[in-house]
């Protein structure tokens, strides 16, 4: 059974405290798997060893469809896990802390474009995302059903789990919109 199927309509998955079916369909310790895979995972991706290094780096500052450059996805992963390892640790710390509206909502967040090098950016997203991924593991069980308030949104209630999933499912969604843009600006040869 999922949280959706315990929500009345149109309550958002947020507002729901995780319960057994939550935890055991996304535990924390996949959450932290994936956090210490991003900066291997980014790095594969923009900064490979090989022929094309050059290539892929010219393009890690192209502009794409999207209206970001691959580069520019990366600086937002990392902004990303910060802005949400901020949240989770007022959760933990705060009894329901009033968190920032972009938790709720990601258009209330907005980040400026990438700047410097792949691999500051990189160096960058290596130290968020194990710093997300450290604090994480030291989270006691119980402790993930602890919730914050939004500000602007009433409704919604994130549990310290869905904070740390947000992050993560963030982070995917930026690697895969910088792989769709990089694959955009580098074409084949």
């Amino acid at each position: 059974m999922l949280a959706t199927d315990l929500a009345p309509p149109g309550t958002p998955i947020l507002a729901m405290p995780p319960g057994p079916a939550d935890m055991a369909a996304r535990p924390p310790a996949d959450a932290i798997v994936t956090l210490r895979s991003m900066e291997r995972r980014w790095r594969h991706l923009l900064a490979p060893d090989g022929p094309d290094d050059q290539r892929r780096h010219d393009a890690a500052h192209t502009i794409t469809s999207d209206g970001h450059s691959p580069l520019d996805h990366l600086a937002a992963a990392t902004r990303t896990f910060i802005f949400h390892g901020r949240a989770l640790e007022q959760t933990l710390i705060d009894d329901e802390p009033l968190l920032h509206p972009g938790v709720a909502d990601p258009a209330e967040r907005e980040w400026p474009p990438a700047e410097g090098t792949v691999a500051e950016q990189l160096a960058e997203l290596a130290w968020a995302s194990d710093h997300l991924a450290t604090r994480a593991t030291h989270v006691e069980a119980d402790a993930w059903r602890r919730i914050g308030r939004v500000a602007g949104h009433p409704s919604v209630t994130p549990t310290a789990l869905a904070l740390l999933w947000q992050a993560v499912d963030a982070g995917v969604d930026h690697l895969r919109a910088a792989e769709r843009g990089l694959a955009e600006a580098l074409p084949p040869r």
